[in-house]
């Protein structure tokens, strides 16, 4: 694990802490997803004062990890191409594209699952 990187228990815990970093003046850059073989990881990715903070979340099988789009709006795009892409679905999407931010009717679903 990195240094700057917060391994997340509960998607509780992952929304009282992006709360306290956008509290402390970080602002949101990106997220990640790792494809594991039980699950997804997701590394959301902050900024302040050119220094990174990473927090790791890992989602489980079917678990709808909650959106971050009610703290920061621009994570409503990182999350609605995650549903396309990974056939992940975020809890409380701010403007949810229900798989086709990306994706047509007739694109394969989630093609990195």
């Amino acid at each position: 694990m990195l240094e700057n990187e917060v391994e997340i228990k509960s998607s509780s815990e992952l929304v009282k802490t992006v709360e306290g970093l956008k509290n402390d003046g970080y602002r949101y850059s990106t997220m990640i997803c790792l494809k594991a073989n039980d699950g997804h990881d997701l590394i959301y990715i902050f900024e302040k004062d050119n220094k990174l903070k990473n927090l790791r979340y890992f989602v489980k099988p079917g678990e709808k990890p909650k959106s971050m789009s009610g703290i920061y709006l621009c994570a409503l795009l990182i999350e609605n191409e995650y549903q396309d892409l990974f056939g992940l679905t975020f809890e409380g999407l701010a403007i949810d594209y229900k798989g086709h931010l990306y994706l047509t009717p007739n694109s394969p679903k989630s093609p990195l699952a």
